[in-house]
């Protein structure tokens, strides 16, 4: 009997793992037809220049053996026919190397009357009246036999193996095969350059997209792109096209959203005051109620300020920031904290309006999660690699470790604080690092206590 899925007892089923499809090589495909066509067609040409090899030789050795028949029945009468290896016939002109011919006289009643060295006891072709040309065995082996009537009924018969025959079409067929198999080689390596040569669009074309960052919905515009590959830009273009317009209308709805809220949260919180003053109250029985409008009132503050840092088409405006003058005029609540600079580098790269929000935010959270009398410096030093490295450290409660990682996640806050707020101050600081191309990171704040926010900001 099964438990049920609630029980102890029973484990769940882990979830299957999607695994993609593995992905085939459009290049090695291409390589792999082209070499196997050309292998393909090379075979057929191969024998068909072989069989046109084998008949024409075959035409030319049957002509030898018919002119060695010739030879045979002219010399034999005056004793001139020597069967011995060195004079006898071959199918070949002065040192070239032709197939021995094997040469028979034969009588009327198919006796062998004379025979050449290694040439069988017996005739290649018994009884035979007419001249002719003819393929036979004869000893266990075959033939290739040429017949000529001579006087008295006796027949010159000369031979030739078909084995050697073949053995010189073998040689043939070598001596074709190793420059074919050269030019197959050579043919491979430039298909395999002008296939990856045609197909640099596509890696063009990736290169281009893997180069947009994710606030990039700008179309694709390839430099000369092929047909083929043209339908896929423009479906690219289309979607990205549609994405843009989603978050352009989500951006838009989001910002008219917290500007609409702006006016009647501060006419509520005015509304609050007006009735605190007219019937007298304490302030105690009204303060919550003013805390949670303040904070609905940051929370709209921050989102518009998201709403508007979301990404452009326009690149960032950078110009030279002085950071002692842009501190000087933050106007900052300093009371309840100790503030310090360290501006090793007193210059950066930035937008002034964006820097600025995004030391408020960071001085801001650092009063207000440090507790009364924390110790907050600010300080910059330039980094081994270029750039600038700017830092809000505190020596405060600080947040652990394990939790750092998910600071600047909209609305995440670290609980057990005991202090409002909203989890959007550092989204907008990690939002202005990004629009920067900075690097922002938290590690150990003053002392080992406490906390720091790093942004590191690249060379100009």
């Amino acid at each position: 009997m099964s438990l049920p899925h609630w029980l102890p007892g029973r484990r769940r089923p882990e979830p299957a793992v999607y695994q993609p499809p593995r992905g085939w090589s459009l290049r090695r495909r291409l390589l792999l037809t082209v070499m196997g066509t050309s292998i393909g067609l090379w075979l057929i040409s191969l024998a068909i220049v072989v069989g046109v090899a084998w008949f024409a030789t075959s035409d030319v050795f049957d002509d030898a053996l018919e002119e060695g028949s010739r030879l045979v029945l002219q010399l034999a009468p005056q004793g001139e026919l020597d069967a011995g290896p060195d004079r006898g016939l071959r199918a070949g002109r002065g040192d070239e190397p032709g197939l021995r011919m094997y040469h028979q006289l034969v009588a009327s009643d198919g006796r062998v009357l004379v025979r050449g060295e290694d040439t069988p006891e017996t005739a290649f072709v018994p009884n035979a009246r007419r001249e002719e040309t003819v393929t036979v065995w004869a000893g266990d082996e075959l033939w290739r036999v040429h017949v000529r009537p001579g006087p008295e009924g006796v027949t010159a018969q000369v031979a030739q193996p078909m084995e050697e025959r073949l053995e010189l079409l073998e040689e043939m067929a070598e001596n074709l095969a190793w420059p074919a198999l050269g030019l197959l080689a050579m043919l491979g390596l430039l298909s395999w350059l002008l296939i990856r040569r045609l197909l640099r669009p596509l890696e063009d074309t990736a290169m281009l997209i893997n180069a947009k960052s994710p606030h990039d919905l700008t179309p694709v515009r390839a430099r000369n792109p092929p047909r083929e590959l043209q339908p896929i830009l423009d479906a690219l273009n289309a979607l990205l096209a549609r994405l843009a317009k989603a978050l352009d209308s989500e951006r838009r709805f989001t910002a008219d959203a917290a500007h609409e809220l702006r006016t009647p949260l501060a006419a509520l919180r005015m509304r609050v005051q007006l009735i605190e003053r007219e019937l007298n109250l304490p302030g105690a029985h009204l303060k919550q109620l003013r805390a949670d409008l303040d904070r609905c009132t940051a929370l709209v503050e921050n989102l518009l300020a998201l709403a508007r840092l979301e990404p452009e088409a326009e690149p960032l405006v950078r110009e030279t920031v002085d950071l002692n003058k842009l501190l000087d005029n933050l106007n900052l609540q300093t009371a309840n904290i100790q503030m310090e600079r360290a501006l090793a580098v007193p210059m950066v790269q930035a937008s002034p309006v964006l820097l600025a929000s995004a030391l408020r935010n960071l001085i801001d959270n650092a009063a207000r999660y440090g507790g009364e009398g924390v110790r907050v410096r600010i300080e910059t030093m330039p980094l081994p690699q270029g750039g600038v490295r700017l830092a809000v450290r505190d020596d405060g409660a600080g947040v652990p470790p394990g939790q750092r990682e998910r600071l600047g996640e909209r609305f995440f806050r670290v609980l057990g604080t005991g202090q409002t707020g909203n989890g959007l101050g550092l989204s907008i600081v990690a939002r202005i690092a990004a629009l920067h191309g900075a690097h922002l990171h938290f590690e150990d704040g003053l002392d080992g206590r406490g906390l720091s926010a790093v942004l590191d900001f690249p060379p100009d």
